[in-house]
């Protein structure tokens, strides 16, 4: 009995260690047919490997070709008939891969003709002949030279080096930035409920004398002439004048470095645009301000781009002068003020109330030289 149960067990495990040693075997000749020949493994369902000319959307891949972001951006679709030349070409390719595949077994050689006729059935080719060229950031020393537009003309009058303490902010942090937006929306938010505050049932006129009976009469009984629910008493649980204060706080070091950040990232988008001055226009009219800044960088109007103006403008004259003529409003230009009020999503402000909300809420921003000129007297040195 004991004889027969050994060798029982003796015969499992030389039958487990056959299947064992032909597993390894196999898994042993795959490897060095496939990768000790330099074979690698696909992981993507294109069938071929194309030219540098055409590009291959492969079925299991969902990405809507139309969107900036994706790879296929701005290429043109053709069909698989246009691209049939290259067949001739990859055929070679295909019948050495073929061969060195056989090698590996009957079940793999089957896996791999069903992946390979299933990707040749289905999938999109894009060709890259027309692909636009990538747009690549200006680097820091080239970026600082600003071109100086006529604002009435549009045309470039020269260039300025920008302060790189001010403009030349690198990198751009959007922590700063996000706590800078904040800082200022809680701000604008400010106190809430100062001012409203009722009488409580101590404070209200009226006797405490008490009314009637306190039982016999039939009805409710009353203590004093105050109660919530009469006419001329107090009023139950109304505003007690607490004040809310929305409020936070943000160091001045850290509102002047978003304030740099935000000005370096408009530069860096291309979206900062620097005037001479506003003052050339020299008419209160809103067509021809909006014909100007239409023309020179499609601002304004439900399709046009957005538009922060920065202007700085000091009168010299004296108020008690009855024939001093004005010529600034708020410290802006007056006619450019006065023409951008009924122009679509612009905003004039002086430099002194420039600030990181407005700057990225609006996406272009137009700065005249006095304006520039103040901005880096103040924040030249943080």
């Amino acid at each position: 009995m004991i004889c027969s149960l050994s060798v029982r067990r003796a015969a499992n495990a030389a039958m487990r260690g056959t299947a064992i040693g032909s597993q390894l075997k196999n898994c042993t000749s795959i490897l060095s047919s496939g990768a000790g020949q330099g074979h690698k493994f696909k992981f993507s369902t294109n069938p071929h490997q194309r030219e540098e000319d055409v590009l291959f959307m492969p079925p299991n891949l969902r990405i809507d070709y139309r969107s900036s972001a994706s790879p296929f951006a701005g290429l043109k679709k053709i069909s698989p008939a246009a691209s049939a030349s290259q067949d001739d070409e990859l055929e070679a390719r295909d019948r050495d891969r073929d061969i060195s595949v056989e090698n590996q077994g009957d079940d793999t050689d089957n896996e791999h003709e069903e992946d390979d006729s299933e990707d040749e059935e289905v999938g999109s080719y894009y060709s890259l002949v027309d692909q636009p060229e990538p747009s690549y950031v200006i680097p820091l020393p080239q970026r600082l030279n600003a071109s100086v537009i006529e604002f009435a003309s549009a045309t470039s009058s020269g260039t300025l080096h920008l302060s790189e303490d001010v403009f030349g902010q690198n990198p751009i942090r959007t922590d700063i930035l996000h706590r800078c937006v904040i800082y200022q929306r809680n701000k604008k938010r400010g106190r809430r409920n100062g001012g409203a505050k009722t009488k409580t049932i101590g404070e209200v006129s009226g006797s405490g004398k008490k009314v009637r009976n306190q039982k016999g009469g039939g009805i409710a009984r009353a203590g004093h002439r105050r109660p919530a629910h009469w006419r001329g008493g107090a009023k139950a649980h109304g505003p007690k004048g607490s004040v809310q204060n929305y409020e936070t706080k943000l160091n001045k070091k850290v509102r002047k470095l978003g304030l740099k950040m935000a000005l370096s990232q408009k530069l860096k988008e291309g979206n900062f645009i620097l005037v001479n001055t506003f003052s050339d226009v020299g008419t209160y009219k809103t067509k021809v301000i909006a014909q100007t800044l239409q023309n020179l960088a499609g601002i304004g109007g439900k399709a046009g781009t957005s538009a922060y103006i920065v202007d700085h403008v000091v009168d010299d004259a004296d108020e008690d002068n009855e024939e001093a003529v004005i010529t600034s409003l708020d410290g802006c230009d007056i006619n450019l003020r006065v023409g951008c009020e009924n122009i679509f999503r612009t905003k004039v402000a002086n430099q002194q109330t420039i600030n990181v909300y407005d700057i990225l809420k609006y996406e272009k921003v137009i700065m005249s030289l006095s304006a520039l000129e103040q901005l880096e007297k103040r924040y030249g040195e943080l």
